[in-house]
């Protein structure tokens, strides 16, 4: 069948087990990851989950280096609230579709409680099997193309419901610090 969820998960395994930077271990992932994208088929057992529900989908947990892998969908014609997972890391893989990652600079000094000042920075383009490395803490959101709905493979360093995360209101300078949302299992005739 080519490369598969299992030979995804092995590999981002290896890289992690090295313990070498960070950095070094997200871009072994991230070329895991678009591998993987390129055999969309070796994801098609786990589509039928996304009639049931946008997700994310949990596809596989970590038991011992804590990553997670999701399925989810974005709707057309979306932005996501401004936000960052954490200490949480993410790799971004876009299946279908296309997104515009925006990533933004926190300018205050975060010496005032509920304040911050942050200003974009930067917009990556993503297509079908591009993926974005997101490094902990990094301050983003996502626009889908008007023109289809994103299907993409979330990879988190942690369940997300484990880390507290801040949601950013540009309009008003104002920042929010909250849980992450978990994954959902799959649907039970996909588990």
């Amino acid at each position: 069948m080519g490369y598969t969820l299992a030979d995804f998960v092995a590999e981002l395994r290896g890289a992690l087990a090295q313990g070498g930077p960070e950095a070094q271990c997200l871009a072994a992932g991230a070329s895991a990851l678009r591998r993987l994208l390129a055999q969309p088929g070796a994801l098609a057992p786990y589509r039928r989950a996304l009639d049931a529900g946008p997700g994310p989908w949990l596809l596989y947990q970590d038991p011992e280096f804590g990553f997670v892998v999701t399925l989810l969908r974005k709707p057309r014609g979306n932005t996501t609230p401004v936000h960052h997972h954490g200490e949480a890391w993410t790799l971004y893989g876009i299946l279908e579709g296309e997104e515009v990652i925006h990533r933004y600079v926190r300018l205050d000094d975060r010496t005032r409680p509920g304040h911050a000042v942050i200003r974009r920075a930067e917009d990556h383009v993503r297509g079908p099997g591009e993926v974005e490395i997101e490094p902990p803490f990094a301050i983003h959101n996502e626009t889908t193309s008007a023109s289809r709905d994103t299907i993409a493979i979330a990879v988190r360093g942690r369940d997300l419901a484990t880390v507290q995360q801040e949601w950013f209101d540009l309009s008003s300078g104002t920042v929010t610090t909250a849980p992450g949302r978990a994954a959902a299992p799959l649907p039970p005739d996909l588990g």
